[in-house]
Protein backbone atom coordinates (compact mmCIF):
# COMPACT_ATOMS: atom_id res chain seq x y z
CA UNK A 1 0.00 0.00 0.00
CA UNK A 2 2.74 2.31 -0.60
CA UNK A 3 1.41 4.39 -3.06
CA UNK A 4 -1.68 4.60 -1.09
CA UNK A 5 -0.08 5.76 1.69
CA UNK A 6 2.00 8.14 -0.18
CA UNK A 7 -1.31 9.24 -1.82
CA UNK A 8 -2.72 10.20 1.58
CA UNK A 9 0.61 11.83 3.02
CA UNK A 10 0.59 14.39 -0.10
CA UNK A 11 -3.53 15.04 0.32
CA UNK A 12 -2.79 16.18 3.38
CA UNK A 13 -0.24 18.51 3.07
CA UNK A 14 -2.90 19.87 0.42
CA UNK A 15 -5.85 20.22 3.19
CA UNK A 16 -5.54 23.83 2.91
CA UNK A 17 -5.77 24.58 -0.66
CA UNK A 18 -8.55 22.28 -0.62
CA UNK A 19 -10.57 23.89 2.13
CA UNK A 20 -10.18 27.06 0.35
CA UNK A 21 -11.86 25.24 -3.00
CA UNK A 22 -14.27 23.96 -1.23
CA UNK A 23 -15.16 27.31 0.37
CA UNK A 24 -15.15 29.37 -3.02
CA UNK A 25 -17.36 26.52 -4.67
CA UNK A 26 -19.86 25.57 -2.30
CA UNK A 27 -20.64 29.66 -1.40
CA UNK A 28 -20.39 29.59 -5.68
CA UNK A 29 -23.30 26.82 -5.42
CA UNK A 30 -25.54 28.18 -2.79
CA UNK A 31 -25.30 31.86 -4.50
CA UNK A 32 -26.28 30.51 -7.39
CA UNK A 33 -29.53 28.64 -6.28
CA UNK A 34 -30.56 31.37 -3.74
CA UNK A 35 -30.44 34.04 -6.57
CA UNK A 36 -31.96 32.13 -9.45
CA UNK A 37 -35.51 33.71 -9.86
CA UNK A 38 -37.51 30.84 -12.15
CA UNK A 39 -40.66 32.70 -11.38
CA UNK A 40 -39.15 36.41 -13.33
CA UNK A 41 -41.51 36.80 -16.06
CA UNK A 42 -40.48 39.80 -19.28
CA UNK A 43 -41.61 42.89 -18.74
CA UNK A 44 -41.44 45.71 -21.78
CA UNK A 45 -39.61 48.64 -21.09
CA UNK A 46 -40.64 51.90 -21.40
CA UNK A 47 -38.28 54.23 -23.60
CA UNK A 48 -37.58 57.82 -23.21
CA UNK A 49 -38.40 59.31 -26.67
CA UNK A 50 -38.18 62.42 -27.81
CA UNK A 51 -40.47 63.50 -31.25
CA UNK A 52 -40.35 66.02 -33.41
CA UNK A 53 -43.13 66.24 -35.65
CA UNK A 54 -42.41 68.59 -39.16
CA UNK A 55 -45.40 67.34 -40.74
CA UNK A 56 -48.22 68.03 -38.46
CA UNK A 57 -50.84 66.01 -39.85
CA UNK A 58 -53.06 63.59 -38.34
CA UNK A 59 -51.42 60.82 -39.81
CA UNK A 60 -48.15 62.40 -38.17
CA UNK A 61 -50.24 62.84 -34.84
CA UNK A 62 -51.61 59.21 -34.48
CA UNK A 63 -48.53 57.80 -34.83
CA UNK A 64 -47.05 60.39 -31.88
CA UNK A 65 -50.15 59.24 -30.11
CA UNK A 66 -49.14 55.54 -30.81
CA UNK A 67 -45.43 55.72 -29.67
CA UNK A 68 -46.56 57.33 -26.46
CA UNK A 69 -49.09 54.57 -25.46
CA UNK A 70 -45.51 52.07 -25.05
CA UNK A 71 -43.12 54.50 -23.89
CA UNK A 72 -42.85 57.86 -22.47
CA UNK A 73 -42.27 61.04 -24.61
CA UNK A 74 -40.02 63.80 -22.98
CA UNK A 75 -39.73 67.56 -24.19
CA UNK A 76 -36.28 68.98 -25.33
CA UNK A 77 -35.29 72.09 -27.44
CA UNK A 78 -34.96 71.22 -30.74
CA UNK A 79 -31.39 71.91 -30.68
CA UNK A 80 -27.91 69.66 -32.13
CA UNK A 81 -26.12 70.12 -28.73
CA UNK A 82 -29.08 69.76 -26.43
CA UNK A 83 -30.25 66.85 -28.01
CA UNK A 84 -27.04 65.46 -28.05
CA UNK A 85 -26.51 65.74 -24.03
CA UNK A 86 -29.92 64.19 -23.79
CA UNK A 87 -28.47 61.13 -25.09
CA UNK A 88 -25.37 61.04 -23.77
CA UNK A 89 -26.62 61.36 -20.09
CA UNK A 90 -29.50 59.23 -20.75
CA UNK A 91 -32.16 61.53 -20.64
CA UNK A 92 -33.53 60.22 -23.58
CA UNK A 93 -32.83 56.61 -25.42
CA UNK A 94 -33.83 58.00 -28.83
CA UNK A 95 -35.29 60.54 -30.68
CA UNK A 96 -37.68 60.53 -33.37
CA UNK A 97 -38.07 63.32 -36.47
CA UNK A 98 -40.87 62.95 -38.49
CA UNK A 99 -40.28 64.39 -41.48
CA UNK A 100 -42.25 66.56 -43.83
CA UNK A 101 -44.33 65.37 -46.22
CA UNK A 102 -44.61 62.10 -44.28
CA UNK A 103 -48.56 61.78 -44.68
CA UNK A 104 -48.31 62.37 -48.40
CA UNK A 105 -45.32 59.34 -48.62
CA UNK A 106 -47.28 57.22 -46.28
CA UNK A 107 -49.91 57.03 -48.71
CA UNK A 108 -48.68 57.53 -52.03
CA UNK A 109 -46.30 54.69 -50.71
CA UNK A 110 -43.18 56.57 -51.58
CA UNK A 111 -39.91 55.16 -50.24
CA UNK A 112 -38.41 58.05 -49.52
CA UNK A 113 -37.08 58.04 -45.98
CA UNK A 114 -39.98 59.49 -43.48
CA UNK A 115 -38.15 59.45 -40.15
CA UNK A 116 -34.93 60.72 -39.00
CA UNK A 117 -33.52 59.62 -35.59
CA UNK A 118 -30.79 60.17 -33.55
CA UNK A 119 -28.88 57.60 -30.90
CA UNK A 120 -25.47 57.24 -29.26
CA UNK A 121 -24.48 53.77 -30.21
CA UNK A 122 -27.06 50.83 -31.55
CA UNK A 123 -28.64 49.41 -28.82
CA UNK A 124 -31.87 47.78 -27.26
CA UNK A 125 -33.79 51.08 -27.97
CA UNK A 126 -32.60 51.51 -31.51
CA UNK A 127 -33.35 47.93 -32.45
CA UNK A 128 -36.94 48.24 -30.89
CA UNK A 129 -37.58 51.60 -32.17
CA UNK A 130 -36.83 50.80 -35.83
CA UNK A 131 -38.43 47.37 -36.11
CA UNK A 132 -41.64 48.96 -34.44
CA UNK A 133 -41.60 51.87 -37.33
CA UNK A 134 -41.04 49.96 -39.51
CA UNK A 135 -43.66 47.28 -38.62
CA UNK A 136 -46.07 49.96 -38.24
CA UNK A 137 -45.35 50.98 -42.33
CA UNK A 138 -45.69 48.04 -43.32
CA UNK A 139 -48.67 47.78 -41.79
CA UNK A 140 -50.32 50.91 -42.68
CA UNK A 141 -49.19 50.45 -46.57
CA UNK A 142 -51.18 46.60 -46.56
CA UNK A 143 -54.13 48.05 -45.06
CA UNK A 144 -54.14 50.45 -48.15
CA UNK A 145 -53.03 48.23 -50.46
CA UNK A 146 -56.23 46.16 -49.39
CA UNK A 147 -58.18 49.10 -50.35
CA UNK A 148 -58.92 51.43 -47.34
CA UNK A 149 -58.83 54.83 -46.70
CA UNK A 150 -55.73 56.40 -45.33
CA UNK A 151 -57.40 57.23 -41.94
CA UNK A 152 -58.89 53.57 -42.26
CA UNK A 153 -55.48 52.24 -42.86
CA UNK A 154 -53.72 54.56 -40.08
CA UNK A 155 -56.37 53.16 -37.39
CA UNK A 156 -56.37 49.50 -38.00
CA UNK A 157 -52.61 49.75 -37.82
CA UNK A 158 -52.59 51.31 -34.79
CA UNK A 159 -54.98 48.21 -33.40
CA UNK A 160 -52.74 45.77 -35.10
CA UNK A 161 -49.55 47.00 -33.45
CA UNK A 162 -51.14 47.90 -30.50
CA UNK A 163 -52.68 44.04 -29.91
CA UNK A 164 -51.64 42.28 -27.16
CA UNK A 165 -51.93 38.34 -27.22
CA UNK A 166 -51.51 36.50 -24.29
CA UNK A 167 -49.26 33.24 -24.53
CA UNK A 168 -49.07 30.01 -22.55
CA UNK A 169 -46.77 27.37 -23.08
CA UNK A 170 -47.94 24.15 -22.54
CA UNK A 171 -45.98 22.43 -20.16
CA UNK A 172 -45.11 18.67 -19.95
CA UNK A 173 -47.32 16.45 -17.93
CA UNK A 174 -45.02 16.44 -14.98
CA UNK A 175 -46.08 15.29 -11.36
CA UNK A 176 -45.93 16.98 -8.51
CA UNK A 177 -41.68 16.67 -6.57
CA UNK A 178 -41.39 16.39 -3.08
CA UNK A 179 -37.90 18.01 -3.90
CA UNK A 180 -38.30 21.24 -2.72
CA UNK A 181 -37.01 24.10 -5.64
CA UNK A 182 -34.07 25.34 -4.32
CA UNK A 183 -32.78 21.99 -3.58
CA UNK A 184 -33.67 20.78 -7.32
CA UNK A 185 -31.48 23.94 -8.43
CA UNK A 186 -28.73 23.33 -5.95
CA UNK A 187 -28.80 19.37 -7.39
CA UNK A 188 -28.82 21.19 -11.14
CA UNK A 189 -25.58 22.74 -10.67
CA UNK A 190 -23.79 20.06 -8.56
CA UNK A 191 -22.01 18.59 -12.05
CA UNK A 192 -20.13 21.62 -12.53
CA UNK A 193 -19.18 21.67 -9.14
CA UNK A 194 -18.23 18.78 -8.37
CA UNK A 195 -15.91 18.43 -11.82
CA UNK A 196 -14.06 22.09 -11.12
CA UNK A 197 -13.39 21.09 -7.14
CA UNK A 198 -12.17 17.47 -7.55
CA UNK A 199 -10.10 18.46 -10.96
CA UNK A 200 -8.78 21.72 -9.26
CA UNK A 201 -7.63 19.68 -5.90
CA UNK A 202 -6.87 16.13 -6.79
CA UNK A 203 -5.12 16.86 -10.25
CA UNK A 204 -1.96 19.09 -7.92
CA UNK A 205 -2.11 15.65 -5.87
CA UNK A 206 -1.91 12.89 -8.26
CA UNK A 207 0.84 15.32 -10.84
CA UNK A 208 2.55 15.24 -7.71
CA UNK A 209 2.32 11.35 -7.28
CA UNK A 210 3.02 10.89 -10.64
CA UNK A 211 6.26 12.78 -11.02
CA UNK A 212 8.75 11.01 -12.62
CA UNK A 213 11.10 10.31 -9.96
CA UNK A 214 8.31 9.43 -7.74
CA UNK A 215 7.40 6.95 -10.67
CA UNK A 216 11.01 5.56 -11.47
CA UNK A 217 11.38 4.42 -7.84
CA UNK A 218 7.86 2.91 -7.73
CA UNK A 219 8.28 1.27 -10.99
CA UNK A 220 11.82 -0.26 -9.65
CA UNK A 221 10.22 -1.40 -6.23
CA UNK A 222 8.41 -4.22 -8.24
CA UNK A 223 4.86 -3.13 -7.87
CA UNK A 224 2.97 -3.75 -11.00
CA UNK A 225 1.51 -0.41 -12.63
CA UNK A 226 -1.79 -1.65 -12.24
CA UNK A 227 -1.71 -2.23 -8.61
CA UNK A 228 -0.41 1.12 -8.57
CA UNK A 229 -3.39 2.89 -10.42
CA UNK A 230 -5.74 0.49 -8.39
CA UNK A 231 -3.83 2.31 -5.03
CA UNK A 232 -4.34 5.84 -6.41
CA UNK A 233 -8.18 5.20 -7.15
CA UNK A 234 -8.25 3.93 -3.61
CA UNK A 235 -6.96 6.95 -2.21
CA UNK A 236 -9.36 9.15 -4.98
CA UNK A 237 -12.18 7.31 -3.37
CA UNK A 238 -11.42 8.35 0.40
CA UNK A 239 -11.02 11.99 -0.63
CA UNK A 240 -13.67 11.82 -2.89
CA UNK A 241 -16.18 10.19 -0.40
CA UNK A 242 -15.68 12.93 1.76
CA UNK A 243 -16.81 15.48 -0.80
CA UNK A 244 -19.61 13.70 -1.71
CA UNK A 245 -20.42 13.38 2.23
CA UNK A 246 -20.05 17.72 2.36
CA UNK A 247 -22.21 17.88 -0.46
CA UNK A 248 -24.79 16.14 0.13
CA UNK A 249 -25.07 17.19 4.07
CA UNK A 250 -25.60 20.67 2.53
CA UNK A 251 -28.27 19.80 -0.09
CA UNK A 252 -30.43 17.61 2.38
CA UNK A 253 -29.70 20.58 4.74
CA UNK A 254 -31.46 22.81 1.47
CA UNK A 255 -34.01 20.44 1.18
CA UNK A 256 -34.75 20.57 4.32
CA UNK A 257 -36.62 16.97 4.50
CA UNK A 258 -35.23 13.36 4.52
CA UNK A 259 -38.34 11.89 4.22
CA UNK A 260 -38.62 12.39 0.01
CA UNK A 261 -37.55 9.63 -2.51
CA UNK A 262 -36.87 12.35 -4.70
CA UNK A 263 -33.82 12.99 -2.33
CA UNK A 264 -32.53 10.02 -1.85
CA UNK A 265 -32.54 9.98 -5.58
CA UNK A 266 -30.83 12.99 -6.67
CA UNK A 267 -28.06 12.20 -3.56
CA UNK A 268 -28.05 8.83 -5.83
CA UNK A 269 -27.37 10.57 -8.83
CA UNK A 270 -25.20 12.72 -7.86
CA UNK A 271 -22.70 10.04 -6.08
CA UNK A 272 -22.69 8.28 -9.42
CA UNK A 273 -21.36 11.45 -11.17
CA UNK A 274 -18.92 11.87 -8.78
CA UNK A 275 -17.62 8.85 -9.44
CA UNK A 276 -17.26 9.91 -13.29
CA UNK A 277 -15.72 13.09 -11.78
CA UNK A 278 -13.02 11.65 -9.74
CA UNK A 279 -12.25 8.93 -12.79
CA UNK A 280 -11.98 11.58 -14.96
CA UNK A 281 -9.53 13.98 -13.28
CA UNK A 282 -7.26 10.45 -12.80
CA UNK A 283 -7.75 10.24 -16.29
CA UNK A 284 -6.56 14.11 -17.35
CA UNK A 285 -3.53 13.26 -14.55
CA UNK A 286 -2.36 10.61 -16.64
CA UNK A 287 -1.53 12.92 -19.56
CA UNK A 288 0.67 15.06 -16.97
CA UNK A 289 -0.58 18.39 -17.83
CA UNK A 290 1.33 21.61 -16.35
CA UNK A 291 0.02 22.75 -12.84
CA UNK A 292 -0.90 26.44 -13.98
CA UNK A 293 -2.89 24.60 -17.09
CA UNK A 294 -5.06 22.63 -14.73
CA UNK A 295 -7.55 25.04 -13.99
CA UNK A 296 -7.90 26.03 -17.56
CA UNK A 297 -8.23 22.47 -18.54
CA UNK A 298 -10.86 22.23 -15.94
CA UNK A 299 -12.71 25.38 -16.98
CA UNK A 300 -12.65 23.70 -20.77
CA UNK A 301 -14.39 20.73 -19.52
CA UNK A 302 -16.54 21.56 -17.16
CA UNK A 303 -18.42 24.33 -18.57
CA UNK A 304 -18.35 23.00 -22.32
CA UNK A 305 -19.97 19.61 -20.77
CA UNK A 306 -22.29 21.73 -18.83
CA UNK A 307 -23.63 24.17 -21.24
CA UNK A 308 -23.92 21.17 -23.96
CA UNK A 309 -25.49 19.06 -21.30
CA UNK A 310 -28.48 21.24 -19.73
CA UNK A 311 -26.98 22.42 -16.94
CA UNK A 312 -26.94 26.56 -17.36
CA UNK A 313 -29.38 26.31 -20.11
CA UNK A 314 -32.61 23.98 -19.49
CA UNK A 315 -32.26 21.02 -22.38
CA UNK A 316 -36.22 21.81 -23.86
CA UNK A 317 -34.19 25.13 -25.00
CA UNK A 318 -31.45 23.80 -26.34
CA UNK A 319 -31.10 22.24 -30.39
CA UNK A 320 -32.00 19.01 -31.11
CA UNK A 321 -28.66 18.46 -32.88
CA UNK A 322 -27.01 19.89 -29.39
CA UNK A 323 -28.74 17.77 -27.42
CA UNK A 324 -27.76 14.72 -29.70
CA UNK A 325 -24.45 15.14 -29.27
CA UNK A 326 -24.94 15.69 -25.94
CA UNK A 327 -26.31 12.45 -25.04
CA UNK A 328 -22.29 11.42 -25.33
CA UNK A 329 -21.73 12.89 -22.44
CA UNK A 330 -22.53 11.92 -18.74
CA UNK A 331 -23.81 14.97 -17.25
CA UNK A 332 -26.39 14.78 -20.18
CA UNK A 333 -28.26 12.04 -18.52
CA UNK A 334 -27.78 13.73 -14.71
CA UNK A 335 -29.61 16.54 -15.54
CA UNK A 336 -31.93 13.87 -17.40
CA UNK A 337 -32.15 12.31 -13.74
CA UNK A 338 -32.72 16.33 -12.26
CA UNK A 339 -35.74 17.05 -14.66
CA UNK A 340 -37.90 13.69 -13.72
CA UNK A 341 -36.79 14.23 -10.24
CA UNK A 342 -38.20 17.81 -9.79
CA UNK A 343 -40.89 17.64 -11.58
CA UNK A 344 -40.04 19.11 -15.26
CA UNK A 345 -40.55 15.92 -17.09
CA UNK A 346 -42.79 13.55 -16.03
CA UNK A 347 -41.38 10.84 -14.12
CA UNK A 348 -40.56 7.32 -15.70
CA UNK A 349 -38.56 4.53 -13.17
CA UNK A 350 -36.93 2.82 -16.59
CA UNK A 351 -35.67 6.50 -17.73
CA UNK A 352 -33.90 7.22 -14.00
CA UNK A 353 -32.67 3.07 -13.87
CA UNK A 354 -30.97 3.63 -17.50
CA UNK A 355 -29.53 7.23 -17.15
CA UNK A 356 -28.12 6.15 -13.86
CA UNK A 357 -26.47 3.29 -15.41
CA UNK A 358 -25.46 4.94 -18.41
CA UNK A 359 -23.53 7.44 -15.90
CA UNK A 360 -21.86 4.78 -14.15
CA UNK A 361 -20.94 3.26 -17.66
CA UNK A 362 -19.12 6.26 -18.27
CA UNK A 363 -17.19 6.61 -15.06
CA UNK A 364 -16.42 2.66 -15.85
CA UNK A 365 -14.87 3.76 -19.12
CA UNK A 366 -13.07 6.55 -18.37
CA UNK A 367 -11.49 4.09 -15.56
CA UNK A 368 -10.59 1.77 -17.83
CA UNK A 369 -8.66 4.50 -19.98
CA UNK A 370 -6.99 5.79 -17.60
CA UNK A 371 -5.21 1.91 -16.35
CA UNK A 372 -4.49 0.95 -20.26
CA UNK A 373 -2.82 4.47 -20.25
CA UNK A 374 -1.13 4.67 -17.18
CA UNK A 375 -0.23 0.89 -17.99
CA UNK A 376 1.93 2.01 -21.46
CA UNK A 377 3.20 5.10 -20.39
CA UNK A 378 4.56 3.80 -17.01
CA UNK A 379 4.67 -0.20 -17.15
CA UNK A 380 9.15 0.17 -18.22
CA UNK A 381 10.72 2.70 -15.70
CA UNK A 382 13.23 3.31 -18.89
CA UNK A 383 10.22 5.18 -20.54
CA UNK A 384 11.38 8.86 -20.48
CA UNK A 385 8.08 11.18 -20.13
CA UNK A 386 8.05 14.42 -19.18
CA UNK A 387 6.42 15.39 -15.68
Amino acid sequence: MQVFKLFLKILRKKTAVALIYFAVFITLIIAMTYTNNQTAVFEQKRLNICVFDEDDTPESRALSALIAKENDIISLENDRDVLLDALYYEQADYILTVRRGYAEKLGSGSADSLFDNMYMHDSYATAYMEQYLNEYVRTVRGYLAAGKSQDEAVGAAADAVSAKTDVSIAAEESRQSALSEKAALYFRYLPYILISTLMNVMCPVLLAITRKDVRFRTNCSGLPPTRGTMQIFAGSAIFVSITWLLFAVIGCAINGSLSSSELWLALLNSSVFLLFSAALTVFVASFNPETGKINILTQIISLGMCFLCGVFVEQPLLGEKVLRAARFLPAYWYIKVTRMLDGSEVYQRNTVITAILMELGFAAVTAILTVLIRRLKYSRSGISVSA
